[in-house]
């Protein structure tokens, strides 16, 4: 259920009493729900007395805290510090902030950023594995990121050692574009081997992604902050692919996540020798997740008749509002003018657009059923286009 209902605006102005409600501890979607219920507005809770706290149903201990927290923060200058450290901040149910993960059962109130998130996300998978990755797990994950970097699939990880980079990595390689969740502020990076990653995902000039977490600038990467770091990878996500994990990986604790959140899991079958697919294999075994062995069987499920039935609700949506965009209405012109498929250099070449743009808004309207990939990077209306 979202903080926000329709009939309950977002209220511009009210992001720095998201932010100070969030630093209190121990208030959460829910409580902030109930606060936003009563008093209308964040803003107005967060000047409320004793007596409008417990009329709202928070609880004492609760009470308690926030009257000794408020004194000693202020939200404007918390505000003023993001800036400096260009950290831009999110909140739940305001422009900007990703729908589909504020579909999740408990979405984070807030969200900080550093780079820049696109419509073109809207397309995205999460590639997980071990720290100690193979030989195997790290050419299979380079082959199959790179792949589906290139048609326009935001790779969504977590910096981490092992799988988490190679699938950042791959998809920088391609000019794709990747986003990474962490367990730490995003002004920590950890691993710091990993920061000049970091740096190119989030160099304003490329565009090549963002880093995101929930946790206040400065948090360290304390243990207890990854499983619910993991919510946000898998929520971010239209499903999640393991590479490698053991039977008791974190990775897993991510699956745990995509299974109750309903995204789908691809995994890559590993050796029966090898421990680091014992997880893996084990998801595979019991119908927890998809076997796959190349990028073309995960695409396939991410297309209308996959994992995304045409006739759900949630794609004809998506059918009804086809080409809304200027950009979406001039490829669907050209394909239509054609009258036969086309190269993507040919679709590239007629609208002067860069072929990961190109290749990114044919994979949206794929996922709409208005364009069919013939193959040979050959592109087609279908007959809902025509």
């Amino acid at each position: 259920m979202p903080l926000i209902e329709d009939d309950k605006p977002y209220i511009a102005g009210d992001e720095k009493y998201w932010l100070a409600f969030s630093r209190v501890g121990g208030i959460g979607v829910v409580r902030m729900r109930r606060l936003f219920e009563f008093f209308g507005s964040l803003e107005r809770a967060w000047q409320a007395r004793t007596g409008d706290f417990m009329q709202a149903g928070l609880e004492p201990r609760l009470i308690e805290r926030v009257l000794n927290f408020r004194p000693k923060f202020d939200p404007d200058q918390e505000m003023e510090r993001l800036a400096q450290l260009k950290i831009e901040l999110l909140t739940l149910g305001a422009p900007g902030y990703p729908e589909r993960l504020g579909q999740i059962d408990t979405p984070p109130p807030v969200l900080y950023l550093q780079g820049s998130l696109q419509p073109q996300d809207n397309l995205a998978l999460a590639v997980v594995g071990t720290r100690q990755a193979t030989n195997y797990g790290r050419a299979a994950t380079q082959n199959i990121c790179t792949e589906l970097a290139g048609q326009g699939v935001t790779i969504i990880s977590g910096l981490a050692k092992g799988i988490d980079t190679i699938a950042h990595q791959a998809a920088l390689q391609v000019g794709g574009r990747t986003l990474a969740v962490l367990g730490s502020g995003v002004d920590v990076i950890y691993p710091s081997e990993n920061r000049s990653l970091a740096a190119r995902i989030t160099d304003p000039a490329a565009q090549n992604g963002a880093i995101i977490s929930e946790y206040p600038p400065g948090t360290l990467p304390e243990a207890a902050n990854f499983p619910p770091r993991n919510r946000i990878v898998s929520g971010l996500s239209l499903g999640v692919f393991v590479v490698e994990s053991n039977i008791k990986g974190g990775a897993l604790i991510t699956v745990d996540f995509a299974v109750e959140q309903g995204r789908d899991v691809f995994a890559l079958p590993g050796s029966i020798f090898n421990p680091t697919s014992a997880g893996v294999n084990r998801l595979i075994r019991q119908g927890s997740a998809r076997l796959v062995t190349c990028a073309e069987e995960i695409l396939e499920e991410l297309r209308p008749g996959g994992m995304f039935d045409p006739q759900d609700r949630q794609t004809q949506m998506e059918l009804s509002q086809a080409g809304d965009t200027d950009t979406e209405r001039q490829l669907l012109k050209i394909l239509r003018q054609a009258g036969e498929p086309l190269h993507i250099d040919e679709v590239c070449r007629d609208t002067q657009l860069p072929t990961s743009e190109v290749s990114s808004l044919l994979v949206m309207l794929e996922l709409k059923g208005l364009v069919q990939g013939m193959g040979g990077m050959r592109y087609g209306l279908t007959r809902l286009g025509n």
